[in-house]
């Protein structure tokens, strides 16, 4: 015990806290020079504290926030993938649509997926679908998110993805 008293001691003068002195000077050609030792001709600076900043204001804290009501969650729906202005390259015109879905509730709610604003498929409860058999050119992508009875809750903004095939099939 004694050796760790002797070594704070020591670490405390030897190594003192904020009690350094700054020297300054003004050398022939104008420029200021500063040193933690004097030297001829400097002067000892004075400096203002190290933490001369005002802290800022607290932010209240979450306890002040809390409230006995629960939260309103409401329902949005966006597209995750593909993004708005994507290429797609495919001969069979296939890519794939990933939703999210932002719900209050473990509730069932569909997906509808709308391609220029006309509905793909029937709705459906996940957020995966693959598009299938589209012809090349733009493709406007929107999605319905909607309660089991079919009442739409939220829509996604819409997207445009262009549609690009290698070769274009014909009839013979």
């Amino acid at each position: 015990m004694h050796k760790f008293i002797i070594a704070v001691l020591a670490f405390i003068i030897i190594f003192p806290v904020n009690a350094y002195t700054v020297y300054k000077k003004i050398n022939e050609n104008g420029k200021i020079e500063y040193s933690d030792k004097p030297f001829p001709g400097a002067l000892a600076a004075t400096l203002p504290p190290v933490n001369s900043q005002d802290a800022p204001p607290l932010l209240p804290t979450i306890a002040s926030y809390t409230t006995t009501e629960p939260v309103p969650i409401t329902p949005t729906i966006s597209i995750v993938s593909p993004s708005n202005g994507d290429s797609v390259r495919s001969n069979p015109g296939e890519f794939t649509i990933m939703v999210q879905k932002e719900v209050p509730d473990d509730n069932s709610y569909l997906t509808q997926v709308l391609i220029n604003n006309q509905p793909y498929l029937e709705p459906f409860e996940g957020t995966v679908l693959q598009v299938k058999n589209m012809d090349r050119g733009i493709i406007k992508i929107k999605v319905q998110l909607q309660s089991s009875l079919g009442n739409v809750l939220a829509t996604s903004k819409e997207i445009i993805v262009y549609m690009h095939k290698a070769t274009i099939n014909r009839a013979n």
